[in-house]
């Protein structure tokens, strides 16, 4: 009947011709390339393998060869030098013992310091860093009674000290740390507002601080003069000769390409109003545009149609450089509406049909009779000054005007004030 010692020597297979064990079936006196390294033993010319041992690798690879440590041979003594090192990379650095094996360098914060050091040091250590206080220093029998590194004393006293930190800060100016704010303002304020409110920046911080935004603000405005300086000149051209500029806006339908006008108003430079009126778009205002500009059928159903307005439309821009904010949207829509009006009174001779990108000659002629000045959107993006990184292009800024004609061109008239009033940036 087989022994223990014979069971557990048994080969569990063959690999190349030669016996493969496991790694608890291979027998003692056979050893592995690195086993015989360890000894200072190294195989010998010609020798070859008496069986194979299959390992668990983390990179994969075959079974891992087995040889006779009685058929290799010495490697040479190490010089007393060589011997110091090797001890050193086998001595853990904490409890001072050496081992066969080189230790690891580990790192840790419960460490003394990073360095070699043997497995049991350092599930102690850890152990023992897990179940102490990193604050005061007391180590504790059970490592509930430390969390996030604080023992419940400590963390009290933190949280304690964090809060008085916190008020202090609410009271002082967080640039300069003088107090600007008391106890009972901090006490008596919304603490929904309190984070809003405070703290409250002194007025000499607040003013060095307006004074640095001006700078760099100035400063990228010199950067960018060649594009912004033509914005201000023209802004500036158009406040002072307002009576040869035009503001038009238009209200409509929405936004698709066949959308109608519902409103119309055109003003001068300066506001003044030229024509304000409704259009009766002949179709159904979609709910989602009243909501935007409010304006429903019923307020259209009595006004004139485009071709009635045409004519003051004319009169109004006559003589006048047209100003639009989005001016691509806006002449699109007027083009449109021309378009259907010249084709109501003057159709295109039977059998002649026009391509779908082009319009009415009519139409094309009372466009090309305008002056359009440049689109005031465009302008109004160049001053604010926001670059878009996806557009490649300087972020377009919404008008701000309510969404009704007359009360955007007077927005317009607004922006163009403030493009030309602001102060142009000197070296």
């Amino acid at each position: 009947m087989p022994t223990a010692q014979t069971v557990a020597t048994q080969p569990v297979g063959r690999h190349e011709g030669l016996p493969l064990y496991t790694g608890r079936t291979a027998p003692d006196d056979l050893l592995t390339q690195r086993q015989l390294t360890a000894r200072r033993l190294r195989l010998a010319e010609g020798q070859k393998p008496r069986a194979y041992v299959r390992v668990s690798m983390p990179y994969g690879g075959g079974p891992v060869a087995l040889y006779r440590p009685d058929e290799a041979v010495a490697m040479r003594p190490l010089s007393p030098r060589q011997q110091a090192a090797m001890t050193a990379r086998r001595t853990c650095t904490v409890c001072s013992t050496a081992g066969t094996e080189v230790l690891p360098e580990r790192r840790g914060p419960w460490l003394p310091r990073p360095g070699r050091v043997c497995r049991d040091c350092d599930r102690a250590l850890e152990e023992r860093y897990r179940r102490t206080c990193r604050r005061c220093g007391t180590e504790f029998q059970d490592p509930s009674s430390v969390n996030a590194g604080r023992c419940g004393a400590c963390a009290e006293w933190v949280s304690r000290a964090e809060d008085v930190v916190r008020r202090l800060a609410l009271r002082h100016c967080p640039g300069c740390a003088v107090q600007t704010a008391t106890r009972e303002e901090i006490a008596t304020a919304d603490p929904a507002d309190v984070a809003l409110d405070f703290p409250v920046t002194c007025r000499g911080c607040r003013a060095a601080e307006e004074e640095r935004e001006a700078a760099a603000r100035r400063q990228e405005e010199r950067d960018r003069w060649d594009e912004l300086g033509p914005v201000r000149r023209w802004a500036q051209q158009v406040l002072a000769a307002p009576h040869r500029f035009a503001i038009v806006d238009t209200e409509t339908t929405g936004l698709e390409s066949d959308a109608r006008i519902v409103e119309i108003s055109i003003t001068d430079g300066a506001g003044r109003t030229l024509l304000d009126t409704f259009v009766n778009p002949q179709t159904p205002i979609p709910a989602d545009a009243t909501r935007i500009h409010g304006i429903t059928d019923a307020m259209v159903r009595n006004a004139p149609v485009f071709g009635e307005v045409l004519p003051c439309i004319t009169q109004a821009l006559s003589g006048r450089r047209v100003i639009i904010y989005n001016r691509a949207y806006d002449t699109g829509r007027l083009v449109c509406e021309l378009d259907r009006h010249h084709q109501a009174i003057a159709p295109t001779l039977p059998g002649i049909s026009l391509p779908p990108e082009e319009y009415h000659p009519a139409a094309v002629a009372w466009m090309d009779a305008q002056e359009w000045d440049r689109c005031a959107m465009e302008a109004y993006a160049v001053h604010v000054g926001q670059w878009s990184a996806y557009f490649g292009g300087w972020r377009w800024q919404p008008l701000g005007g309510g969404h009704r004609a007359l009360g955007d061109c007077r927005t317009v008239v607004q922006r163009l004030r403030e493009i030309a009033e602001a102060p142009d940036p000197v070296d």
